[in-house]
């Protein structure tokens, strides 16, 4: 299980790390997957190995937790989105994208199936709901920003929870 703590541990840096210098160097994006377009050639391999280093600690700790394949293709699913990083692009923006919406629909699926945390599953579909309405309401650019980094601690908070009961 300590294996498992150092994991979480560097999951959890992975992402605060990358999150923070974006936000402080380019301002909050209007997605993370922006983020790519933000860094300099020189260095939008960072937004990969930040998909990367979160997706595959999330994979080892939902199989290790769950001995299920959801959160495995959850993972799988944001690995796929660092892998297709480049969005804007014809040939990358189908694998991006399905892996994006597999990601958050299968780290749900996960949660409600697997660990039986549904009150995660109300408080994201909850903050969807106010989201999209205050996006309709006051022409909110960086909604899917906000999505994400919900659905990102939301997963870190039922892994966390379910690591060290």
């Amino acid at each position: 299980m300590e294996t498992l703590n150092i994991i979480y541990l560097f999951m959890i840096s992975i992402f605060v790390i990358y999150v923070t210098s974006i936000w402080y160097k380019y301002g909050i994006q209007p997605s993370i997957s922006d983020s790519y377009y933000r860094l300099s050639t020189k260095y939008n391999f960072l937004f990969t190995l930040f998909c990367w280093g979160f997706s595959i600690p999330a994979i080892i700790i939902g199989v290790e937790l769950t001995d299920n394949f959801l959160m495995f293709l959850a993972g799988a699913g944001i690995g796929f989105v660092g892998a297709a990083a480049a969005f804007k692009e014809k040939l990358t923006r189908t694998v991006h994208m399905v892996g994006a919406y597999s990601a958050v629909l299968l780290s749900q699926l996960s949660i409600a199936i697997d660990f039986k945390l549904y009150c995660f599953n109300i408080i994201f579909i909850t903050i969807l709901i106010v989201l999209e309405t205050l996006a309709y309401f006051k022409n909110i650019k960086n909604k899917v920003w906000w999505e994400e980094i919900i659905a990102f601690i939301i997963l870190v908070l039922v892994l966390g929870i379910e690591l060290y009961k």
